[in-house]
C-alpha cells in the first residue's frame, strides 16, 4: 500500500530531529518487475513511467537518468531534478513568481541508497511494521525517477515548508495547480483520490510527464495517472468516492483511511469496490469513539486509547460462484453500505479497523 508523506509531516510527528530526513512518499504493497507498456529503459527514458507500490522503477532507470543540480534552501545537500522537468520547473516557477507566488523545490530526486536510509531511520526509530507502512521500498518512491518534486512556499520572506502549515495556504496552491499542466506538470496526489493513487492529498508533490497536452487532460478532468493509464488496481476500477461535506475530518484524514482498508479489501479475492463513502460527522460522534475504545479494549488492549473515531462506508460486488466457492460471500451479490469502523489516538496516528461489516 501506497501512502504519500513527505518528510515535512514529521516534524510534528517526532519532533524537529526528523526535520532533515529524507522522507518516502510510498509504503506497503507487494510489488512488480514490470511496468507500464513502453516504460521499460531499455526502451529509453520514458515521461509517462508509473512508479507506485504495485510497480518498480526499471532496473537500470539510471543509465538514461541526466540530473541537474540545485542548491537547496532547506539542507545542505543540493536537489537533484531530471533536466527537462528541471527546464520546465523554471518555466513554471518564473511565471508563478510574475503573479507574486513564490515556491521553491524541496525533495526531489532520491537514490536507492538514500531510500534504503530512510527505511533503516525509521525502522530504528518506530520499529519495523510502522516502517514497512510508511516508507515505500527502495524502487517503488516515485521520486526515484527524478520526476517528483516537492515544493514548499515562499510567503512574505518566510520558509514555508512544513505540510501542516503547508496546509494552511489552499489558495496559493490553487495559483500553483492552475499552471502545472501548461509546462508539463500533474497534480499526483489530489485530493479524495487515494482510492486510486494509494496517497493522502498532496498539494506540494508535482510530477513532470512532458507532454502539456497529457498533463491538461488529467487535470482538467481531475483525474489520477493511474486512472489516466489505466493502471489502477483491478479491485477498484471505476469506484465512485464520496466524502460528502465533512467538518469533523479533513479530506486527508479520511483519505487516511484508504491505507487500511484497501490492504484489508485487496485479500477479498475476486471482490470489486463499487463505492468508497465517509459516512458523515453524524456517525463519527461520541459514541462511536466508545465503542471502538470498547473493541480495542477487548480486543487489542496494547494499543493506546483512541481520541478519533471515523466509520468509513463501502459498496462492494462478490466474486462469481467459481471463485466465491469457501467465502463468507453469496456469489455475484452487490452489497451495500459495508461499514468499516476505525480509531486512531490522534492527528499524527494511523488508522485501526476495529470492526468491518454489517451491525
Amino acid at each position: 500500500m501506497e501512502k504519500a508523506i513527505s518528510r515535512r509531516g514529521f516534524v510534528g510527528l517526532a519532533g524537529a530531529s526528523l526535520a532533515t530526513m529524507l522522507l518516502s512518499a510510498c509504503a506497503n504493497g507487494k510489488t512488480d518487475e514490470a511496468n507500464v507498456p513502453g516504460a521499460s529503459a531499455a526502451a529509453g527514458f520514458d515521461y509517462m513511467v508509473l512508479v507506485n507500490s504495485k510497480h518498480k522503477v526499471p532496473k537500470d532507470w539510471e543509465e538514461h537518468l541526466d540530473l541537474v543540480e540545485e542548491k537547496s534552501l532547506l539542507y545542505d545537500d543540493p536537489v537533484r531534478v531530471e533536466r527537462k522537468a528541471y527546464e520546465a520547473w523554471q518555466g513554471l516557477k518564473a511565471e508563478l513568481a510574475a503573479e507574486d507566488v513564490y515556491v521553491e523545490l524541496d525533495s526531489c530526486y532520491r537514490s536507492m541508497a538514500d531510500q534504503q536510509a530512510v527505511i533503516d531511520e525509521f525502522t530504528q526509530e518506530y520499529g519495523a511494521e510502522y516502517a514497512r507502512q510508511i516508507v515505500a521500498e527502495p524502487g517503488t518512491s516515485e521520486h526515484q525517477t527524478g520526476l517528483a518534486l516537492d515544493l514548499f512556499l515562499v510567503i512574505d520572506g518566510v520558509l514555508v515548508a512544513k505540510n501542516e502549515e503547508m496546509m494552511e495556504h489552499p489558495e496559493v496552491w490553487e495559483k500553483v495547480h492552475a499552471k502545472l499542466a501548461d509546462h508539463g506538470f500533474i497534480l499526483r496526489y489530489p485530493p479524495r483520490k487515494a482510492i486510486f493513487t494509494e496517497c493522502t492529498y498532496e498539494p506540494w508533490h508535482m510530477r513532470y510527464i512532458d507532454d502539456p497536452t497529457i498533463a491538461h487532460q488529467i487535470m482538467d478532468s481531475n483525474t489520477t495517472f493511474e486512472q489516466y493509464l489505466g493502471m489502477e488496481l483491478d479491485c477498484i476500477k471505476d469506484c465512485t468516492v464520496d466524502y460528502g461535506t465533512p467538518s469533523l475530518y479533513s479530506d486527508y484524514a479520511i483519505d487516511s483511511t484508504v491505507d487500511v482498508i484497501l490492504r484489508e479489501f485487496e485479500t477479498w479475492d475476486g471482490c470489486h469496490m463499487t463505492r468508497f463513502a465517509y459516512a458523515g460527522d453524524d456517525a463519527c460522534g461520541e459514541d462511536e469513539l466508545a465503542y471502538v475504545n470498547e473493541l480495542r479494549a477487548s480486543n487489542e488492549p496494547e494499543l493506546e486509547e483512541f481520541g478519533q473515531a471515523i466509520v468509513m462506508v463501502t459498496d462492494f460486488r462478490s466474486p462469481s460462484a467459481k471463485k466465491a466457492q469457501g467465502s463468507a460471500w453469496e456469489p455475484d451479490t452487490d452489497y451495500k453500505d459495508y461499514t468499516w469502523h476505525l480509531g486512531r489516538k490522534d492527528d499524527d496516528d494511523q488508522w485501526h479497523i476495529m470492526s468491518y461489516g454489517y451491525a
